[in-house]
């Protein structure tokens, strides 16, 4: 199974319901925070994810660490990073200036995405009771 496979099952295990939420919901875990999940764009084939980990910094405000941007495509039942930011900076697959896509910066942050996907997991993490919207 290729990476994008992978990380679409593992992200099915997350949120079964994947293809049936419309709004924000959130992966909860006891002793952790929240992962928050929000569909930027649907269309019959394509859906594209926002999910953001917020860290609480000392001044009591909240920053994304991490937060990527997702696309889902169902028919193939496959997930691929399009973006990724945390408190050193951002990376993102498609360069509109070059009008190319980086297989490094890809291949980094579809790896990436595995690891946190499989963390989150391991976290148990789940979606709340009623929380699809």
């Amino acid at each position: 199974m290729d990476q994008h496979h992978l990380n679409y099952k593992n992200l099915i295990q997350l949120i079964p319901a994947l293809h049936e939420i419309t709004g924000p919901v959130r992966l909860v875990a006891l002793g952790y925070g929240d992962v928050h999940v929000d569909v930027i764009k649907r269309n019959r084939h394509r859906l594209v994810l926002r999910m953001s980990h917020y860290l609480e910094r000392r001044d009591g405000t909240a920053i994304p660490d991490p937060d990527m941007t997702l696309e889902v495509y169902s028919v193939a039942e496959t997930v691929s990073a399009l973006t990724y930011c945390d408190c050193f900076g951002s990376r993102r697959v498609f360069c509109p200036e070059l009008m190319a896509i980086s297989p490094l910066a890809k291949a980094e942050l579809n790896n990436f995405l595995r690891q946190w996907l499989t963390k989150l997991i391991a976290e148990g993490r789940q979606l709340p009771v009623g929380e699809i919207s």
